[in-house]
């Protein structure tokens, strides 16, 4: 079987509120079965919205490059380029970009997903600190 590459520079951006993401792991990018991987960049001092999560779907955010806030089910922690942060199946989560530059992260999907398939919430973690 041949090896599989896929480049970022190939993939078109979706464009969702807070956040662009590039799709670069899928089943019809790179043949990923079991997994799906996109590049998250979110403007400075953007929020991430709506508040979602994945049904029976972990995800792991890596981050690249920036700083900012995760909220898991009522949790708030701070972040870094070089921390991972993980939202478990199932859970409540949204991510605010704190910094004053682009916040990259790598956002790691135990099965594969796509936002369409996301469960949304009318809350928002952060309505009052934008």
């Amino acid at each position: 079987m041949p090896v599989r590459v896929v480049s970022q520079r190939d993939i078109k951006p979706i464009k969702l509120p807070g956040r662009d993401l590039q799709w670069i792991v899928t089943p019809e990018t790179i043949g990923g079965e079991k997994l799906s991987i996109a590049i998250m960049i979110c403007p400075a001092k953007s929020v991430v919205r709506p508040m979602h999560s994945h049904k029976d779907i972990e995800e792991v955010i890596l981050i690249l490059e920036g700083q900012g806030e995760a909220w898991v089910d009522g949790e708030k922690a701070s972040f870094k380029k070089g921390d991972a942060v993980l939202f478990p199946s199932n859970s409540k989560h949204q991510v605010r970009n704190t910094g004053n530059t682009s916040l990259i992260t790598a956002s790691i999907f135990s099965n594969p997903t796509k936002p369409d398939t996301y469960v949304l919430y009318d809350e928002d973690a952060f309505e009052n600190e934008d």
